[in-house]
């Protein structure tokens, strides 16, 4: 067999781009036709529907409801009720009473928030539905559902009160630094228009306050079937739920006075606009420079080309600003430029940088200057050739997974098509379009993008940076004049800078395979390789170009010193910046060019491994990153020091974020001080050391024979045989047998409280820790998972739905293994600080109910379905495959435990949920933290 490796040189892109078929050059003119696969209509009301069979997933349909109205359309009297509005929508409608609509799909094995959603901005409202399929009671009820939601709302007064608490939790849940200063910098950004004063989350007195006869009047007035569409994309016969579409919704009136739907102007401005602002709880500057443009013109084959002309632009624009990340000394912490819709009517260009405190000019004169670079000399053919090659490749990619594509994709894409006239032409169309027309754009017109983008009139200076006693942040003279310096500037051509070498500089002497064991009831092979390692094998079909490769063995940085544990826990990171072999970070990215293939290391607590994905075609490249891994770690001192120094900016001012103090408190109190339970802060940096780094990531990476690698995807065992051979089994194997090393890290026993007084807005944090020690078992850890996810829905009826306390509630925990079993179980949630005992007498309360009661029949089902629908749907995926496999490796368990989890569910009773709830809910060891705000003078 004849292996390609990945050499990646100019030369060979470039001789691949001139071997390139010619292609017809498509009219620029002519309109983009709607993908053949969509099935689109319309009723004579108005309302447009699209409908696509679809069998990713596997038996299920997602369905949208689109409304063409949102924040833009309220009254002054309503401003912030087209988003309670949606909020209303699950709060009892003609055909389900409060909450029936959520327990429907609960019951049915889907969850609120992730197959139950919707979502109000200034131009839109939508409704997001998914359901399985295996039952046409189910589809019956859906479309009640949709039906319901289009005009069957009822804005019960009751509910209509109980709901305003939980809106202003929603509010309550964004504040914080960054909303003060978007409340600051929204008003310049949509200066002089309709966008700046109606917010989607709306005015705090109004949703205290607003009637009833106001959320009917916005409900009759846009929600109409002229300003709706219905998308339903899933595993279905078109013509079925065409008809049903048809049947459920044609009746539907338009209201005889009906406003009309317009469009609001973002107006133009010739002067620049300022926003310099400071906060005492932000941690970091950014600086932003934003250009207001008029929307791109889209649905043309030539309009098409504009936008792979300037994406590629900006795409070799941000590859050279990453670039300089590189230096030891780098003069932002990020950069980037970005072209995106702002709203409807208006497109942004955003030139972007994270600064040093203090090092403002320089960081937004590095930002400048690189787009200064480009407008003198223009980017290098090899750029180009680099980047082009790249998003062929990433357009086959997904063209190769247009039959695995997930239904959801498709239903967001059909909304914006909806509401923004996005072309959906369809991957066949797209890929034509990319082969015919990247061969034919020249450097020259790309070079020349910016040009039009870059102006003085509809300029907005965006500045923000921590409140510090000393340091008055820049002025706007001082802004302008800097940008004026850099536009008289001077800059040398850019250096390329790539590396004409093999990826790997040797191909290695070949191990063998000696061992092979099948697990035929799941389909999984086992290799033994020659150096000792094993190989895990689930080829699948799920998807048609990816590849899953998880390495691990035990160890970890559970097996050095206190001293040396933070170089330790940043080991992985450390060594990885400095690239692979004989390639620094940036040479490794281009050497790459046209390969979909990546891997990462990491040195965890117990153990230390590789993770890393491709598309089949790419597998040996894969193969040969981790090899690299293995045996050509890179030690870079300059990558080092430029890694420092955006971790110490960082870690600067992380204090100023009260959940970061809220965080510190907790973890200090729960491990009563432990050396490797400390902040990340400039002490824990001083101990950062490379060299050390590279001694302790060889020592964990040097000896391959106690690694498993589980490899899950599209590929052929057969083909990856002499790969394994080359790659893997190559690896040196000295026999080695370690375990992790208990590091004593105990939870402190008893009652604890933490409370924090820091923060600057009416908002309070909330987390209760239930821990404790306990035999491990893989059946008593699904006990303890199955009680949280009980929990979770009786928190979210309690907290949220019957006292309005919170926007949302989570609760996270599991029983471990190592090192001696232990169990926690912790439940978060944000509120007003008015409401903090009271909300957490009720979440105790809700634990002693399960410990008393356990759950309800109605709970207990909703809980079996979910876990039945969600085993389902992992069943055809390749991360729920890889997660679980590497779960049986982790605990020596046999993979073919996957198989037995039907089993456990039908197993499971409520008096089983009880007993768990028992065992590791019962708060003898509990800590409760709360973070309050600090007291106004």
């Amino acid at each position: 067999m004849t292996r390609i490796h990945a050499t990646g040189t100019l030369s060979l892109i470039l001789a691949l781009w001139l071997s390139f078929p010619a292609l017809g050059q498509p009219d620029p003119e002519a309109p983009l036709a709607v993908d053949p696969a969509i099935t689109t209509g319309r009723l004579p009301n108005g309302l447009r529907y699209y409908i696509r069979e679809n069998a990713k997933p596997e038996n299920r349909a997602s369905f949208r409801l689109v409304i063409d109205a949102g924040s833009l359309m309220e009254s002054e009297s309503q401003r912030g009720l087209a988003h309670f509005l949606e909020h209303m929508a699950f709060n009892g409608t003609t055909n389900f009473e409060k909450l029936e609509l959520v327990n429907f799909l609960e019951r049915v094995g889907m969850r609120f928030g992730s197959h139950l959603n919707a979502y109000t901005s200034f131009e839109e409202t939508v409704y997001m539905l998914e359901i399985p399929m295996d039952d046409e009671e189910i589809l019956d009820t859906a479309f009640r559902i949709l039906r319901d939601w289009t005009s069957g709302i009822r804005f019960d007064p009751e509910e209509i009160d109980r709901e305003r608490g939980v809106v202003i939790e929603e509010w309550r849940s964004r504040r914080g630094a960054q909303g003060r200063i978007m409340d600051k910098q929204l008003p310049v950004i949509f200066h002089g228009s309709r966008y700046a004063e109606r917010l989607p989350i709306g005015d705090l007195d109004i949703i205290r306050t607003a009637p009833r006869e106001e959320f009917l009047d916005f409900y009759r007035k846009w929600y109409r079937p002229d300003l709706m569409a219905v998308i339903a994309v899933g595993e279905f016969e078109k013509e079925r739920i065409e008809r049903r579409i048809t049947e459920t919704f044609s009746d539907l009136e338009n209201p005889p006075d009906g406003p009309e739907r317009r469009e609001w102007p973002v107006p133009d401005h010739s002067e620049t606009l300022f926003s310099i602002e400071t906060d005492p709880e932000l941690q970091g500057s950014v600086v932003q420079i934003a250009y207001k443009r008029p929307p791109a013109p889209q649905g043309t084959a030539g309009a098409y080309r504009d936008s792979i002309v300037e994406r590629l632009y900006t795409g070799m624009l941000n590859r050279r600003l990453d670039e300089r990340l590189q230096e030891a000394d780098p003069p932002y912490l990020y950069a980037a430029m970005v072209k995106a819709p702002l709203v409807r009517v208006k497109d942004m260009v955003l030139q972007v940088a994270q600064v040093k405190d203090g090092a403002f000019a320089e960081g937004l004169r590095a930002l400048l200057l690189e787009a200064r670079r480009v407008r003198e000399h223009g980017f290098t053919p090899s750029e180009l050739a680099r980047l082009k090659a790249d998003f062929l490749r990433s357009m086959e990619a997904a063209h190769a997974e247009k039959d695995k594509t997930e239904s959801g994709i498709y239903a967001a894409e059909y909304t914006r098509n909806f509401l923004q006239n996005e072309p959906i032409p369809g991957i066949d169309r797209e890929l034509e379009l990319h082969r015919a027309f990247l061969p034919g754009i020249s450097l020259e017109e790309v070079d020349r993008v910016a040009s039009g983008w870059i102006t003085p009139g509809n300029r907005i200076i965006l500045y923000s940076a921590p409140e510090r006693e000393g340091s008055d942040p820049p002025d706007r003279e001082t802004i302008l004049t800097l940008m004026r310096e850099v536009d008289a500037m001077d800059v040398a051509p850019y250096d390329d800078g790539e590396v004409d070498a093999p990826l790997v500089s040797r191909t290695p002497v070949a191990g063998t395979i000696v061992s092979r064991k099948e697990h035929p009831g799941i389909g999984t092979s086992e290799w033994r390789l020659s150096n000792g390692s094993r190989i895990l094998l689930k080829p699948t079909d799920f998807r048609n170009d990816q590849v899953l490769l998880s390495a691990s063995s035990p160890g970890g940085h559970s097996l050095v010193s206190d001293a040396d544990f933070p170089t330790a826990s940043m080991a992985a990171n450390l060594v990885a910046a400095g690239g692979l072999g004989d390639f620094d970070r940036i040479q490794l990215q281009k050497k790459l060019t046209g390969r979909i293939a990546g891997a990462s290391p990491s040195i965890g607590e117990r153990s230390e491994g590789i993770g890393g994905s491709a598309s089949p075609r790419d597998l040996e490249v894969l193969l040969q990153l981790v090899h690299l891994h293995f045996t050509s770690p890179r030690a870079d001192e300059a990558a080092f020091r430029s890694l420092m120094t955006q971790m110490r900016v960082m870690v600067a001012n992380r204090l100023n974020n009260p959940q970061v103090v809220f965080a510190d408190a907790i973890s200090k109190t729960l491990y009563r001080d432990h050396p490797r339970h400390q902040p990340v802060d400039p002490a824990f940096l001083d101990r950062l050391d490379l060299d050390r780094a590279m001694e302790i990531y060889r020592s964990r990476f040097s000896d391959a024979s106690d690694f498993t690698f589980i490899i899950v995807g599209n590929f052929d065992p057969g083909a990856l045989e002499p790969l394994a051979e080359t790659w893997l089994a190559s690896l040196p194997g000295k026999g080695r047998q370690e375990q992790a090393r208990d590091i004593g890290d105990r939870r402190a026993p008893g009652r604890q409280e933490v409370e924090v007084v820091r923060g600057l807005e009416p908002r309070s944090s909330v987390r209760l820790t239930l821990h404790g020690e306990a035999p491990w078992s893989t059946e008593e850890r699904f006990l303890l998972l199955s009680a949280i996810d009980v929990l979770r829905i009786r928190l979210r009826e309690e907290l949220r739905e019957e006292k309005s306390g919170v926007y949302g509630v989570s609760v996270q925990g599991g029983l471990d293994r190592w090192p001696v079993g232990q169990f926690a179980t912790t439940i978060s949630f944000g509120c007003d600080p008015e409401m903090v005992e009271t909300l957490i007498e009720s979440a105790m309360e809700m634990i002693a109910e399960l410990r008393r009661e356990g759950p309800s029949q109605d709970t207990f089902d909703k809980v079996r379905k979910t876990l039945l629908r969600d085993h389902e749907r992992g069943m055809r995926e390749n991360g729920y495959w890889l997660s679980n496999l590497s779960y049986a490796v982790e605990n020596d368990l046999p993979p073919e435990r996957i198989l037995d989890f039907p089993g456990r569910v039908e197993a499971l009773t409520r008096e089983r949920i009880r007993q768990a709830a028992l065992r590791y809910l019962g708060g003898e060891n509990l800590l409760v933290a709360t973070l309050l705000p600090e007291e106004k003078e």
